[in-house]
């Protein structure tokens, strides 16, 4: 679990430098977003990084921020296509990590109640 938790923690905080470069407009063309694109960009801006630095020093609040983070953007990317588009690599990113997240835990857990 340490492993994995180093390893979201380093693809939350390259989303959050994602994020960074879009209100610079540097990859997407924040300066022509609408005002609910911009608000998604800067809530996922501060979500990603916080939660890395959580995930990182394996922080419980981290865990409970990658959770926040990753359950909102299957929610608006699948329940709001419509304004959000398909972001179907996202989608499979989010419940791939969510599903190993899950099993690790489980394994964790077993582990300790055997001790």
């Amino acid at each position: 679990m340490k492993i994995y938790l180093k390893i979201m923690a380093a693809c939350y905080f390259i989303g959050g430098l994602l994020h960074v470069l879009d209100v610079f407009d540097l990859r997407l063309k924040f300066s022509e977003m609408s005002f609910v694109w911009k608000s998604w960009i800067l809530y996922l801006l501060v979500l990603d990084l916080v939660a890395a630095v959580g995930l990182w020093q394996r922080k419980s609040w981290g865990t409970a921020l990658f959770l926040v983070v990753a359950m909102s953007q299957l929610i608006a990317y699948l329940g709001f296509k419509n304004i959000f588009g398909r972001q179907d690599p996202l989608i499979v990113f989010h419940v791939i990590t969510l599903v190993v997240f899950v099993v690790l835990r489980a394994m964790q857990y077993r582990s300790t109640r055997r001790t």
